[in-house]
């Protein structure tokens, strides 16, 4: 007896209504790459506990979809809240803003530093695989003088980074961010590694670039890549 055999093509499997797992195993760091932000939000009831070069920690939750709230410490004294609303365009733009303030320094009264700001950021793609345009302006105030007898300091800045996956537990990742007002060029490159489901390990390095107005002589790098170091972890991961 013949029976009529029907083939459909493999479906992948989806993350949720707009991405799309590639390998199998969803990025559980998706709302950053190594210094800048995407304009993804954590989903309701997600916490992310994050670490970076040991000295620094963040913790985020998902109030809604769109909303989430943050805190970020260190341990020099740092405790700076903030908060990023997203909005979906389509499937393959999301925008969102992001605002936040709090203390950047606190030695002793002597050596505090208050810090606020704000950015905002374009997001095209999905949580694997994603490219992310923005601007940030940030002010820092200090009880005591920075440089050149002045106790305040702007920070205005572009940035673009992207996620790209290249394995079932692999990504690279990059940041680039320009500061006008001082020529300065930063940014980071490294990978990321998914560790079970809602872990995510990130090795890379910060260089940075300067143009020295003084003698004209162009862009000049930092002969020391800096060491990034991170660790998230998602919980109650979502989809």
């Amino acid at each position: 007896m013949n029976e009529d055999k029907t083939t459909t093509p493999k479906q992948k499997r989806s993350i949720d209504s707009d991405a799309t797992i590639i390998y199998g195993i969803s990025n559980p760091d998706y709302t950053n790459h190594f210094l800048t932000p995407t304009s993804l939000t954590l989903k309701k009831g997600e916490i992310r506990l994050a670490s970076s070069d040991i000295i620094f920690a963040k913790a985020s939750y998902g109030i809604t979809n769109s909303t989430t709230i943050s805190i970020n410490s260190a341990l020099f004294g740092m405790f700076i809240p903030s908060i990023k609303q997203s909005v979906a365009i389509n499937n393959e733009l999301t925008i969102a803003a992001s605002l936040s303030g709090g203390q950047l320094l606190a030695i002793n009264e002597d050596s505090v530093i208050a810090f606020g700001g704000g950015s905002i950021m374009g997001t095209l793609g999905n949580i694997q695989n994603n490219f992310t345009f923005g601007a940030a302006f940030y002010y820092a105030k200090g009880t005591f003088d920075f440089a050149n007898n002045k106790d305040e300091l702007p920070f205005f800045h572009f940035f673009i980074g992207g996620h790209r996956q290249i394995g079932q537990r692999l990504f690279i990742s990059f940041d680039i961010m320009y500061f006008p007002t001082y020529q300065v060029y930063t940014g980071s490159a490294g990978i990321k590694i998914t560790i079970r489901e809602n872990m995510s390990l990130g090795i890379g390095v910060m260089p940075i670039a300067w143009n020295d107005v003084s003698t004209n002589n162009g862009v000049e790098f930092q002969p020391i890549l800096i060491p990034l170091l991170s660790f998230k972890i998602l919980l109650n991961k979502g989809g």
